[in-house]
């Protein structure tokens, strides 16, 4: 039952309500208890007074006792006793009671000035007794009005009971009223969940519907509608990625098992075997690079590309990525041009570096026709270092520009797989300057070449490297001028 959030929920306002409804029924039971007794005495005090101005009218027309006797004989009022003393003298008393009340309370002891009352209770018994003390004739007097509390009591008997029968009375009713309301508030809650009990794997495009997107409820649909976007979205990158992949690799396994198939048919000539195993070579290289592309695209999604992170020259770097370029280029008769200046000292992942530098050259290689021409810029300033690799090759569309660095993605019928390209080396690029929180950009018209900037901070603290007197490589003394 606690599992139930209506149950919590209606538990929980039970007590708040219930807690709040002691303490106001406490609070007026106590105030309307002052209350009375403030007005029990008020009364008290003035038949006190009255009392005395009868005592007074008597006084002065018959002798002080028989004026006193008349006086009490005069208050006919119900459980009120009266009794006056000239000093501690009893002159008059309504009943023997009273007399008993004065001595066992003390209050003649401690009346104040004339004119001024005082107030005891006598202890163990629910009496009243006020007293005060007047002058006739120069001679001082006191007057003794003592009231039952009884009905005082009654009344706040009466009171508590309905405090008692009433609070419970009306907490069973805030709970079948707070359950209601809990429910009510918790339906939308209800439709939510039943609408995403039926969105699955395959109806991710499946929205929430939100009656009042205004409100918490509704915010709270529409941050899972968004959620489910985002799945969506995911669920289709995946599934193009998976389709991609597959498709990448049946190539070289198809070629693989056709080569093998037409080797074992018949004999063959030693130079045919290893033109044959030169083929499943070329394959098997071609599909350890996609696999090693899609695992290293793998980790970073999951997380776990962790950055070997340790002091290099990026010039030197990017040197050692142009020296094993110029192998692809020169057959190919395109120009690689680098330009080198002082040395640059720059904290980062060496391996994801060079992949990062290779696969760019690779890329406008690839796309350059014979006889054009592909430069490398390494430029540094005091917070960031840019790398520019330009190539003269055949462009691509600003359509194309903005899907360029998408896995598997290719511009057009020009970058076919043949060339051997797999369709994940921009976006290896991408995950190695992310990874080092930086950014690449791309500008390109068709027919204009392409130019891709890659520009990365200098991590903060790293080690300055003194400059080094710079020596002619290998790489630009093999390079045509």
């Amino acid at each position: 039952m606690w599992s139930s959030i209506r149950f919590r929920l209606t538990i929980w306002y039970l007590l708040v309500f219930g807690l709040l409804l002691a303490t106001f029924s406490a609070y007026v039971y106590s105030q309307l208890s002052l209350d009375l007794h403030k007005q029990f005495d008020i009364s008290l005090s003035r038949t006190v007074q009255t009392t005395a101005h009868t005592f007074i009218e008597f006084a002065e027309r018959k002798q002080i006792v028989d004026g006193a006797e008349d006086t009490v004989a005069e208050l006919h009022l119900d459980n009120v006793g009266a009794a006056i003393f000239q000093d501690r003298n009893l002159l008059a008393a309504s009943s023997p009671e009273i007399s008993d009340a004065v001595s066992s309370t003390g209050i003649l002891s401690h009346l104040g000035p004339a004119g001024q009352t005082l107030f005891a209770t006598e202890a163990g018994k629910r009496k009243r007794l006020a007293a005060m003390r007047f002058q006739v004739n120069g001679v001082n007097y006191t007057v003794v009005m003592l009231e039952s509390l009884d009905e005082l009591m009654l009344q706040l008997r009466r009171m508590r009971r309905i405090i008692l029968f009433g609070i419970p009375a009306v907490l069973v009713l805030a709970a079948f009223g707070g359950f209601f309301l809990a429910r009510k508030t918790l339906e939308p809650v209800m439709t939510i969940s039943h609408q995403a009990e039926r969105i699955s794997a395959k109806n991710l495009d499946e929205r929430l519907k939100i009656p009042n997107p205004k409100d918490e409820l509704g915010q709270l649909a529409g941050v899972f509608n968004a959620l489910l976007l985002r799945l969506d979205d995911s669920f289709r990158v995946m599934r193009e990625f998976m389709a991609d992949a597959s498709h990448e690799l049946r190539t070289p396994l198809a070629i693989i098992r056709a080569e093998a198939e037409v080797s074992l048919e018949q004999e063959r000539s030693v130079f045919d075997y290893k033109q044959c195993l030169g083929i499943i070579r070329d394959q098997s290289k071609r599909m350890t690079r996609i696999v090693s592309d899609m695992l290293a695209l793998a980790r970073a999604d999951a997380g776990q590309q962790k950055l070997r992170l340790e002091e290099l020259y990026l010039n030197d770097l990017i040197e050692e990525c142009c020296n094993a370029a110029q192998a692809l280029a020169l057959p190919r008769g395109v120009r690689l041009t680098f330009e080198a200046g002082e040395d640059i000292s720059f904290c980062g992942d060496e391996e994801l570096l060079k992949r990062m530098a290779v696969n760019l050259l690779d890329n406008a290689i690839q796309y350059t026709p014979s006889g054009g021409s592909v430069s490398v810029q390494l430029k540094a300033d005091t917070s960031a270092v840019q790398l520019i690799v330009s190539d003269t090759g055949i462009g691509i569309t600003p359509e194309g520009a903005s899907r360029v660095f998408d896995r598997f993605y290719r511009v057009d019928s020009s970058r076919r797989r043949s060339d051997g390209g797999s369709g994940l080396g921009l976006s290896i690029v991408k995950l190695a300057v992310e990874a080092h929180k930086g950014c690449v950009e791309l500008s390109s018209q068709p027919g204009s070449g392409s130019t891709f900037t890659v520009s990365l901070p200098i991590a903060v603290g790293s080690r300055k490297v003194p400059v080094r007197t710079f020596e002619p490589s290998f790489f630009e003394r093999r390079l045509p001028r």
